[in-house]
Formats: C-alpha cells, structure tokens, sequence
C-alpha cells in the first residue's frame, strides 16, 4: 500500500491478492493468484485512476522539469519549455490538469494547477525537491499496474 498526500496532492495505490484453487484437466489440485490493484492520483479534483496514459505523462512532465532544472540551474534566466495539459470531459464538467514550468527571480519552479469549468479550482508551486517527492509517489504508484486481460479470451 502507497499513500502520499502532499499540498492538496494525494497519490494512493492498493494490492489485493485473491487466491483461486482449482483442479486442471489431469485432476490435479492447483492454486492460482490473481492480483487487483488500485492506482490513483488525485490534483484536487481531477483523479487518475489505474490510467498508465495519464500517470505516466505527469510522470514524464516531472521528469523533463527535473533534467531542465538541473542542466539549468548553472545558468541564470535560462527558461525551461514545459507547458503539459491533460484535458477531459467529465458529464459536462470540463477540466484541464496543467504542469507549467514557471520562472521568477531566477528561481525554477513547477506550476500544478487545475482548471473547471474555466475557473482555477486549485494552484501549487514545487520546488526541485518537491518535484522529486512526487515523481517518487507516482513512479512507486505505476509499478505496481498490472496488466489487463480477459481470462476467458486469454488475451493480454
């Protein structure tokens, strides 16, 4: 189990083993596990869960910010190019998660905010190591997917 909660921020993930004994074709016993895993990361209102596409863009966004912050940090106004939007429409209620690398006094920071319904709903500013914390969460948090399939079908 994962639970980070950081600034309005939460990143949670939960295993569940379920065991299945069974007798194949042969008439002998067997034991098989099935793993269900829960994934989430919630941005005030705007939750992930179990999604690999959307975790791992905000974890390449963390990602990018950090390699930029670091070649960059020698080097005073040098901006950092990240501007990542994930955008959705939930029954109506539109909502855009933005990670924008932001820049005053020649200190670096990122940008996590929320938009609904075209009003700001929530806003954060992480510094490097705060960054690191949450690209941690995330990166634990995405290990612990597993893979769909359809026992039935057999397909993975």
């Amino acid at each position: 189990m994962i639970e980070f909660n950081f600034k309005g921020i939460s990143v949670s993930a939960t295993v569940e083993m379920e065991r299945y004994d069974y007798r194949d074709n042969g008439g002998h016993y067997k034991t098989r596990f099935n793993r269900n895993t829960l994934v989430k990361a919630s941005f005030w209102g705007f939750a992930i869960d179990n999604d690999l596409y959307e975790l791992a863009t905000v974890k390449s966004s963390l990602n990018y910010f950090m390699q930029a912050y670091w070649k960059r940090s020698s080097k005073a106004g040098s901006k950092i190019d990240l501007v990542t939007v994930l955008k959705r429409n939930n029954g109506g209620n539109p909502q855009a998660l933005y990670l924008v690398a932001r820049q005053k006094d020649g200190i670096h920071s990122l940008e996590i905010s929320l938009v609904e319904k075209g009003a700001p709903t929530g806003k954060i500013y992480l510094n490097g190591q705060e960054v690191i914390m949450l690209d941690i969460a995330i990166g634990k948090a995405i290990n612990l997917l597993t893979p769909d399939y359809n026992i039935n079908e057999g397909n993975i």
